[in-house]
């Protein structure tokens, strides 16, 4: 067998989520592994991704481990992969591995980011890649909050039941909120909206979505600051908000 870690961008619109399931192909996981049993010519493949991102969400840098029982350069694998592949999903980096490398629990940490505009209404052009809302927001309380995030917390209320865990406790090491503008024909086709980003040791099932719902809320004057504080050191199992659509998330990178 041959061992390989790739990364893989992602639009996440056409599909149920990475994990692969029995009753579809329309999973980033099924789609990648039809593609490597065609290359390979074999059933005999397995695939590990660093994260099981939702149905709906993007990627800019999900981690796989590969496992075929085909011998090729690692640059000849992401070729064939990527003509294979379909068009909304795109091998960017191979390179040689080993079996014992897991890219779950190997992983030191992951970045996410989640976009929305306050445009005030949809945009044709980026709704399957962003949220637009029609309320105005404190952002500054919305930045106050994020800086709430940071550290070790227990997030028992911001994840749904899902996967089996073995703690609810996560280490958030950045978490922040700024404003993108794009000018001339991007400025068009882009609205001016914003970027929330989240570095932590790992998240919960929904974990980053229930943070942008709460942080939404905090800037509606739904939830106070007050609120969140205590969610985060004496957590009840209640939300605070709904969770955000998926279409506005992005996980972007995982480093080892």
């Amino acid at each position: 067998m041959s061992f390989y870690k790739i990364i893989l961008r992602y639009k996440g619109t056409q599909y149920q989520g990475w994990q692969k399931q029995p009753h579809t192909s329309q999973t980033i996981q099924g789609q990648l592994e039809k593609a490597l049993k065609k290359i390979s010519k074999s059933d005999e493949i397995h695939t590990i991704g660093s994260g099981r991102t939702d149905s709906g969400v993007h990627a800019l840098g999900q981690v796989v481990r590969v496992q075929i029982p085909l011998e090729l350069g690692p640059l000849s694998l992401l070729k064939a992969l990527n003509s294979h592949l379909p068009n909304d999903i795109e091998c960017i980096h191979s390179e040689n591995s080993s079996e014992l490398f897991n890219p779950v629990f190997d992983a030191k940490d992951k970045t996410y980011k989640y976009l929305f505009s306050l445009s005030g209404r949809r945009n044709a052009l980026v709704d399957d890649s962003m949220t637009c809302l029609d309320r105005p927001m404190d952002i500054e309380k919305m930045r106050e909050a994020c800086e709430l995030f940071i550290g070790e917390h227990d997030f028992t209320d911001f994840y749904t039941v899902g996967t089996d865990i073995s703690s609810t406790v996560r280490v958030i090491y950045d978490c922040k909120l700024h404003l993108e503008k794009q000018q001339g024909f991007l400025g068009e086709v882009y609205p001016e909206h914003y970027i929330f980003e989240v570095k932590g040791s790992g998240f919960l099932k929904q974990m980053v979505r229930l943070m942008v719902g709460t942080l939404w809320n905090i800037g509606l004057g739904k939830v106070e600051l007050a609120d969140l504080k205590m969610a985060l050191s004496s957590p009840s199992g209640a939300k605070l908000a709904a969770v955000a659509p998926s279409n506005g998330l992005y996980l972007c990178e995982v480093n080892y």
